[in-house]
């Protein structure tokens, strides 16, 4: 047997030393994780696919030309980049007719009561209802549309709830 030297021996006086070293692994290894499993969850998950919005705000049919200029003022600070359209209750009613000739049979419907409308076309990953929600309470507003038109994959028309 080989005689074993006083150097060989390891120092054992700071044993603490080592559960630090431990512990500095062991909570490098969870940071690790937790870091991959946020990106796969962002990458499986959240696409970053952006979806289509058409917002159409039906306007009464004793709006007032303060009101209406009201609710496109409010409309036009939300959507600033999109811009924002008048339709006259013509145009209302040839958009509501092609927006939903699949879901709907609008084929024996008239336009009476078709007033105006402010229309909105957006994009994003979700619409934010919230965000929309003080238009539909101005006066001169009768109500709010928003849906998503087809697209890739999905051949018909969603309409979004945000009551």
């Amino acid at each position: 047997m080989p005689a074993v030297s006083p150097s060989d021996i390891p120092d054992q006086s700071a044993p603490w030393l080592r559960w630090i070293v431990l512990a500095a692994v062991a909570l490098a290894a969870m940071l690790v994780g937790a870091g991959a499993a946020a990106t796969s969850f962002l990458v499986l998950v959240q696409d970053g696919q952006q979806d289509r919005y058409v917002v159409t705000v039906f306007l009464g049919a004793d709006v007032t030309a303060e009101q209406k200029e009201a609710v496109e003022s409010a409309l036009s600070a939300r959507y600033p980049v999109d811009g924002v359209r008048l339709d006259s209750a013509e145009e209302t009613w040839e958009r509501y007719r092609e927006q939903y000739k699949d879901t709907l049979d609008l084929d024996d419907e008239t336009p009476e009561g078709v007033s105006e409308s402010f229309r909105v076309e957006t994009t994003g990953e979700v619409f934010d209802c919230a965000a929309l929600s003080p238009v539909g309470r101005m006066a001169g507003v009768r109500m709010i549309s928003v849906v998503q038109p087809p697209a890739e994959g999905r051949p018909y028309t969603l309409l979004v709830d945000c009551l």
